[in-house]
């Protein structure tokens, strides 16, 4: 019976967001989700009272690995440069993997003037933030890095990057994968040499 209930409630999940990838949060209504994740709007009722509790769902499942991300980036051993590249990678691998979860970036501004998502937006996108801004300090406090931007600028940056290719990803064709095309940007960020760039 759990098992059952989780799953349902997963795939639910799932196709709220395959809904938002394809046509917009405007699409996202009971009718639709019933009829992609093909259950009836009784059920759906059963885990959801209305929308709103499923977008809080669907926030909470794009910042999901969040902690477990900066646990392991935390306990990575050497320079504070490698660190930053393995929570870049980690996310474009994961991206790569769904990528019908990187397009919620692109609804970010909708979800802020929601007022059941708003605070779950702005606490998740504040946390990755605050963590690459203490990954860069490190970096530049132990004379890794030695150009002329702050730690904050340079953790926009990268986060910029990841919803500007979000952007690109949906009105033209791009045959590098997620990975490839943040890794090498944030290696160019940062002054690294992409000559043995094998992603």
């Amino acid at each position: 019976m759990t098992e059952s209930f989780i799953s349902t409630k997963d795939r639910i999940i799932s196709t709220a967001i395959e809904i938002i990838s394809d046509s917009g949060i405007s699409q996202l209504t009971t009718k639709t989700v019933s009829l992609k994740a093909n259950i009836s709007e009784p059920l759906l009722y059963k885990f959801y009272g209305d929308m709103n509790e499923l977008l809080v769902d669907v926030v909470d499942y794009y910042f999901k690995f969040d902690n477990t991300v900066e646990k392991t980036v935390r306990a990575k051993k050497g320079r504070y440069i490698d660190k930053i590249m393995t929570y870049v990678e980690t996310y474009a691998t994961y991206y790569d993997s769904y990528s019908e979860l990187c397009t919620l970036m692109l609804q970010f501004e909708e979800l802020l003037h929601n007022a059941s998502t708003r605070e779950k937006i702005v606490e998740g996108m504040n946390n990755r933030r605050d963590f690459l801004i203490t990954l860069f300090d490190g970096a530049i406090d132990k004379g890794e890095l030695n150009i002329p931007l702050t730690s904050r600028q340079l953790a926009d940056s990268v986060m910029g990057y990841f919803l500007m290719d979000s952007f690109n990803r949906r009105i033209t064709y791009n045959s590098w994968t997620y990975k490839k095309c943040i890794c090498e940007f944030t290696k160019n960020l940062l002054g690294l040499s992409i000559n043995n760039d094998k992603n």
